[in-house]
């Protein structure tokens, strides 16, 4: 790799792991970091169930908020650096160079694809960090406005994922064929295994997509 290619990419690199904790809280200001966001999580999700309501309000309002802007600036930076890395496959076409840059390059899409679904429903995207006791109470607030809110954000956090793994599958697919075609044996088996994982990961959302409140029960219990 030329020396401003690796220059740029361990920049973006630090960028994609540093900034966006950063510059959420510098945009919107409402909590010092991602830990203190994670302490703050199970009273914001007691009251927001405690009320029942559909709309987030308060402080869960503010955290839905602050995970929005993180997961928008890690995926704008997980693009810019998958842009950079698809521009260096371009001009470094064999080595360990080669296989250096189609790493980071698979690794910056599952990012960027891991965060545009997470700036698509936050909401949903938070109930990873939930401690289980927090888990009970959105449970026992089944039939409220407020879960039904949570099942409907929780639908649109699966199917981002359907868009965004199904339109990753279809390119995969070209690329195996395109890789088939020019005698890249190699190339067009990693493309085509590809392929199967990315079409097994679609059809499992999409079936999240048709029955979301079972799913996210089993979410919340498991």
């Amino acid at each position: 790799m030329t020396r401003a290619l690796t220059l740029t990419t361990a920049a973006l690199l630090a960028a994609v792991v540093l900034a966006p904790e950063a510059v959420a809280t510098l945009l919107v200001g409402d909590y010092a970091g991602v830990g203190a966001l994670r302490d703050a999580l199970p009273g914001a999700f007691a009251d927001h169930w405690r009320l029942g309501e559909a709309a987030v309000s308060g402080e869960l309002a503010d955290a839905v908020g602050y995970w929005a802007a993180f997961h928008v600036v890690k995926a704008v930076l997980a693009g810019a650096l998958l842009a950079v890395l698809v521009a260096g496959l371009g001009r470094v076409r064999r080595g360990a160079g080669r296989v250096a840059l189609l790493a980071l390059a698979t690794l910056a899409a599952v990012v960027l694809v891991a965060n545009v679904q997470g700036a698509v429903a936050p909401l949903s995207s938070l109930l990873s960090m939930l401690p289980t006791q927090a888990n009970d109470l959105a449970l026992a607030s089944s039939g409220t406005p407020a879960f039904a809110a949570l099942v409907r954000d929780f639908s649109t956090y699966h199917l981002a994922m359907v868009v965004l793994a199904g339109a990753a599958t279809l390119t995969t697919a070209w690329l195996a064929v395109r890789a088939g075609r020019r005698g890249r044996r190699a190339g067009a088996g990693a493309a085509a295994a590809a392929v199967v994982v990315l079409s097994v990961v679609t059809l499992a959302n999409v079936s999240t997509v048709a029955a979301p409140e079972p799913a996210l029960v089993g979410f919340l219990r498991g």
